[in-house]
């Protein structure tokens, strides 16, 4: 990006982030939190400074809610390619007057002489369309867009700004600088993250009977809930996040359990049962059929799908072309079915349950580098939903360190809330939220100084805060 998105003149920074702005009230996937106009009284009242114009407001990443947005739209059934310019035109329309006191707040902010930059998260990639941007433009005014990059600076480099998906394998891009491919019939898509694909095509499936599940982030904490239901019919999901995970060791795992590097029985069993059971391997046949194929042989779905590697492409496709409810119960195979990892099985999934290392660990860690090894004075996350702050190591008292405000929808810590099943995901209400902004200026000794700051919270019917 040109530094004129680096330099905006303004002495106060303020950072927001995972806002997930949906279709409003009409809008079963809006995780918003929004019901006292939180957002509406923050840009209006909660930046005293924001009055006489010095403030820039940096909406960090997962703003809008395009994912889940009239989901309807998004019929294209790829692994590959996202949404078409005009399909999130569809689902940006949808946003706009879901919300449109928010636009207007924004709109007044600017109008204040205020700066505001929106930066793109794995969640509203669509940002990166030019029609989108102009949408926007038009409605609210004035917006910058920071986009391409993983880090945003300010004060002379003195601060970094990033989303943090980057360094989550589950929801990071191959081509983040411009992902708009170009498909063979010339038709220009957004790149699809795995993230983006299980959410649209699982969760969103899965959030119609249980409405807190996509609240439930990063996406393997959610895994662990799954694996814990009583017989649980979500086998061949768990095995394919296992086994994406257990291709990204280094990122998606603690150092405890890199040595882990293959998911096990799963894969086997059906691989076992598809050579032996005509009656399945027919199942097989005839879901790749449902997905727009020729009809295909016992002695041809057999060659088709013979290692786990095949099984793995296989059940992607089947993940995006065909609904939940079609596919779950062929694999829902009958026990022993063990979904352990590696050689050591003897507890199932102990990786999952314990073993990795959280989104949020991963980026205080990343943050804490580059604290020590640079004249970076403050760096800021979002993207984990978990509101973390780190202000140096044992002794240290540093005017800036390492934020994340979390978001502004209600979330859950699985750290602390033990045994949560997924049942316990049916009511919304029961969770807590924390609304948090970063708050970073140049303090009078010349030093950065940042704060975590709690504009509003509530603890929720069932689960506390702390």
């Amino acid at each position: 990006m040109t530094s004129r998105i680096e330099d905006t003149g303004k002495p106060i920074t303020i950072v927001i982030s995972d806002l997930h702005l949906g279709g409003g009230k009409a809008d079963t996937g809006d995780d918003h939190v929004y019901q006292g106009g939180e957002l509406c009284r923050f840009l209006a009242k909660g930046i005293p400074e924001s009055d006489k114009g010095r403030v820039e407001l940096f909406i960090n990443g997962d703003f809008l809610e395009f994912a889940q947005v009239l989901p309807d739209v998004y019929a294209l059934g790829s692994s590959k390619y996202w949404t078409s310019e005009k399909e999130s035109l569809e689902k940006l329309g949808a946003i706009l007057s879901g919300h449109s006191e928010i636009f207007l707040g924004l709109k007044e902010f600017i109008a204040r002489g205020n700066l505001l930059t929106i930066s793109a998260g794995n969640h509203d990639v669509d940002l990166y369309w030019e029609g989108v941007q102009n949408s926007i433009t038009k409605v609210v005014g004035p917006v910058r867009f920071a986009l391409g990059k993983d880090w945003y600076p300010r004060y002379d480099g003195r601060l970094l700004i990033g989303h943090g998906h980057a360094f989550d394998p589950a929801n990071k891009f191959k081509h983040w600088s411009n992902p708009i491919l170009k498909r063979r019939n010339g038709i220009p898509r957004l790149e699809m993250c795995p993230g983006t694909l299980f959410l649209v095509k699982f969760f969103n499936w899965l959030d119609a009977k249980y409405p807190f599940a996509d609240n439930v982030k990063p996406i393997m904490n959610l895994v662990r809930i799954l694996y814990d239901e009583p017989d649980s019919p979500f086998k061949a999901i768990l095995w394919m996040a296992l086994k994406f995970t257990a291709r990204h060791p280094r990122s998606a795992l603690g150092p405890k359990e890199e040595a882990f590097a293959r998911v096990n029985n799963f894969g086997t069993v059906v691989l076992d049962k598809l050579n032996y059971s005509a009656e399945f391997a027919l199942k097989i046949a005839e879901l790749n059929r449902k997905m727009g194929r020729r009809a295909t042989t016992l002695d041809e779905i057999r060659t088709k799908i013979r290692s786990e590697n095949e099984l793995f492409t296989f059940l992607q496709d089947v993940v995006v072309k065909l609904p939940p409810g079609l596919w779950l119960p062929v694999f829902d195979l009958p026990n022993p079915v063990s979904l352990g990892i590696g050689s050591s099985a003897g507890t199932a999934l102990s990786v999952v349950r314990s073993g990795f290392m959280d989104d949020s660990e991963i980026l205080r860690n990343t943050a804490i580098d580059i604290l020590s090894t640079s004249a970076v004075e403050a760096v800021i996350c979002g993207h984990t939903h978990q509101p973390d702050e780190w202000r140096g190591r044992e002794g240290e008292c540093l005017d800036g360190g390492y934020f994340n405000p979390g978001s502004w929808t209600r979330y859950l810590d699985l750290r602390r809330l033990e045994g949560l099943t997924l049942s316990d995901l049916k009511n919304e209400e029961d969770f807590p939220y924390q609304l948090n902004y970063i708050r970073v200026e140049e303090a009078t000794n010349g030093n950065l100084r940042g704060d975590k700051i709690c504009f509003a919270a509530n603890d929720g019917r069932r689960w506390k805060l702390k």
